[in-house]
């Protein structure tokens, strides 16, 4: 759901861009997380992986406002998990990332990733295609090719149900579900 295969996701705190609608605003305040050092997340990562784990992706919040950190934790990985591949979420543009004004560490984050989805969400724009919220959002192979099985299909969607009660929803639901689930909620309050 989160890009092909069963990944790892690293959410990481922080992002100025605050899109109207965004899934995870949770995430958008500086403040807040876990903090450790880019070394410790890369053992964390390798220890939760298992044998189906294709890899990791980066979303957020905004990775590339920490694309030095991020950075490390993709060079790390590349060389203790050869195997894994590398993703990110971004609500900067591609050519934002490559351009003058792109974040400190956007091009080295780049160069470690294997695939990017681009572009601010846009609830108006409708929804996107498989991993991406919105339609003016991209996915690009900067690495490896995507796997033939995943490059295109339905957006995914997993609810959560925390212990206090709370639902999350996951990934890329489509409209319909979206006013499934909210009609579900409503009758049980």
């Amino acid at each position: 759901m989160n890009g092909p295969g069963h990944r790892i996701v690293v959410w990481v705190q922080g992002c100025s861009l605050a899109c109207p609608g965004c899934f995870n605003p949770g995430t958008h305040a500086a403040a807040g997380g876990e903090a450790t050092t880019t070394a410790a997340l890369v053992d964390r990562i390798l220890a939760a992986r298992g044998p189906a784990t294709a890899g990791v992706t980066f979303s957020g919040g905004e990775p590339f406002q920490q694309a030095e950190a991020l950075a490390e934790v993709a060079a790390g990985l590349a060389d203790r998990w050869p195997t894994g591949t590398r993703m990110a979420f971004s609500g900067y543009r591609l050519e934002e990332l490559r351009g003058p004004t792109a974040p400190p560490g956007s091009a080295a984050l780049l160069a470690r990733l294997d695939w990017l989805v681009d572009g601010r969400f846009e609830a108006q724009a409708g929804p996107g295609q498989r991993w991406r919220g919105s339609a003016n959002q991209r996915l690009w192979s900067l690495g490896r090719a995507l796997p033939v099985a995943e490059a295109g299909g339905p957006g995914e969607a997993e609810i959560h149900l925390t212990p206090d009660g709370q639902v999350l929803l996951s990934g890329f639901p489509d409209a319909r579900l979206r006013r499934a689930l909210s009609r579900a909620l409503a009758s049980l309050a």
